[in-house]
C-alpha cells in the first residue's frame, strides 16, 4: 500500500440496506502506463481529488457538487479489445481520522468488484497491448468546495477486507456517506481516455448510520460496478 499527498495540480447477506445508495451509482474506468496517470494530467484540470485529468472533458455535472459527468470518445470501438489491466484501488481521503483498515476495507471490495465483473468479460493482462484495456478507479471523500483536511490518496496493491459487523462509528459513517467514484478506461498502448465516470452524490437523501453494515457497503459496491459493467457493455455492442 502506497501512500502520497493529493496532487494539487491538476454479496452481500445483507441487500435491504439503502444508506449506501449514494455509492451506488459509481462506475468505470481506465488508464495506460504508470506514466498515463501523470501524461493524462495536461489538459481541462484535474478532478477535486486530483485522481482524473483532463476533468472539464467530462459532461454535464463538470463543476457542481451533487451530479455526475461522463465522457465517452465519440465513435470508439470497444470490441476489438479481449482484455484488460486493472490498476490497483486509489482512495484520496480528506476526512481525518479515517484508519487504514477502512480504506483497505472499501479498496478491497471495489478490487473485488471491477476484477470479477469486469474481468469476467475480459481477460485480465499484465503487460500493454494493442487490444488491451487499461482501467483505473479511486474512492473519494473530496468534492469541489470542500473544506476538510489536506487530502491523502493512498494506492491499495493487495488491500484485503478485515472488517465485519456494522459501521459502528459515527466518524466512519459519515465518511461512507460521503464516499463517491472516479474512473477512468484507457487504450492501453496510447493512453488514450476512451471513457470516463466521476460520481459525486454528497448530500443523498439517505446516508450511513452507526448500524449499517459492511455488508451493506460491500453490496452498494457490486451494485454499483454492475451498472459500471452494463454500461461498458452497451458502448462495447454498438
Amino acid at each position: 500500500m502506497q501512500e502520497m499527498g493529493c496532487p494539487t495540480d491538476g454479496l452481500s447477506e445483507n441487500l435491504t440496506i439503502d444508506p449506501m445508495q449514494n455509492i451506488t451509482r459509481l462506475a468505470l474506468l481506465s488508464a495506460a502506463g504508470a506514466a498515463l496517470t501523470l501524461s493524462s494530467c495536461s489538459t481541462g484540470g484535474r478532478s477535486p481529488s486530483g485522481f482524473l485529468s483532463n476533468y472539464a472533458q467530462l459532461d454535464g455535472g463538470h463543476g457542481t457538487a451533487d451530479a455526475v459527468s461522463a465522457y465517452v470518445k465519440p465513435g470508439v470501438d470497444l470490441k476489438k479489445y479481449d482484455s484488460v489491466i486493472i490498476d490497483p484501488v486509489t482512495t484520496v481521503v480528506a476526512a481525518p481520522g479515517i484508519s487504514p483498515q477502512v480504506k483497505d476495507q472499501l479498496a478491497a471490495y471495489l478490487a473485488g468488484a471491477v476484477r470479477s465483473q469486469i474481468g469476467g468479460e475480459l481477460r485480465i493482462a499484465s503487460a500493454p497491448g494493442p487490444t488491451t484495456l487499461r482501467v483505473r478507479t479511486a474512492l473519494t471523500d473530496v468534492v469541489e468546495g470542500q473544506t476538510s483536511g489536506k487530502p491523502v490518496t493512498t494506492v491499495h496493491s493487495g488491500a484485503s477486507a478485515t472488517l465485519t459487523g456494522s459501521l459502528g462509528s459515527p466518524e466512519v459513517a459519515s465518511f461512507i456517506s460521503n464516499v463517491s467514484f472516479e474512473g477512468e478506461i484507457l487504450d492501453s498502448v496510447t493512453g488514450e481516455r476512451l471513457s470516463a465516470l466521476a460520481d459525486h452524490r454528497i448530500g443523498a437523501k439517505r446516508e450511513a448510520t452507526t448500524t449499517t453494515t459492511w455488508a451493506g457497503v460491500r453490496s452498494a459496491i457490486n451494485q454499483a460496478v454492475g451498472k459500471l459493467h452494463s454500461r461498458f457493455n452497451a458502448v462495447r455492442a454498438r
